[in-house]
């Protein structure tokens, strides 16, 4: 998305986390006179956002929230931040499959076997 402002990037990036990926966006850069100069498509594919929860309010409540796209699934994503034995600080994640999606699996396949 290089191009656009920071604004425009941010306020996608709520939106999505908000209302969930839309399929595709697509962008089109405009001269003074309104005519089409270039149109790029964006693809959500295998992608997420993680926005600080502001509304946390206990210890259990995550630190981060937001959602991924992933094998081709929407899912919900919550993150804490958690500290090792070693002292260095991480984030935890957990994800949970959105509502009913038309047309897809309820659960990724994922086929890990080695054939040779």
């Amino acid at each position: 998305m290089s191009g656009l402002p920071d604004e425009a990037i941010h306020f996608i990036e709520a939106v999505t986390a908000h209302f969930g990926a839309p399929e595709a966006v697509t962008f089109r850069n405009t001269n003074p006179k309104g005519d089409i100069m270039t149109t790029q498509t964006f693809d959500n594919k295998n992608t997420g956002v993680l926005f600080r929860n502001e509304n946390k309010q206990s210890e259990k409540h995550s630190d981060y929230r937001g959602s991924v796209n992933a094998a081709g699934l929407d899912y919900w994503i919550d993150g804490w931040v958690r500290q090792s034995k070693s002292g260095s600080k991480f984030i935890s994640f957990k994800l949970k499959l959105k509502e009913e999606q038309p047309n897809k699996v309820k659960e990724p396949i994922f086929n890990d076997e080695i054939g040779f």
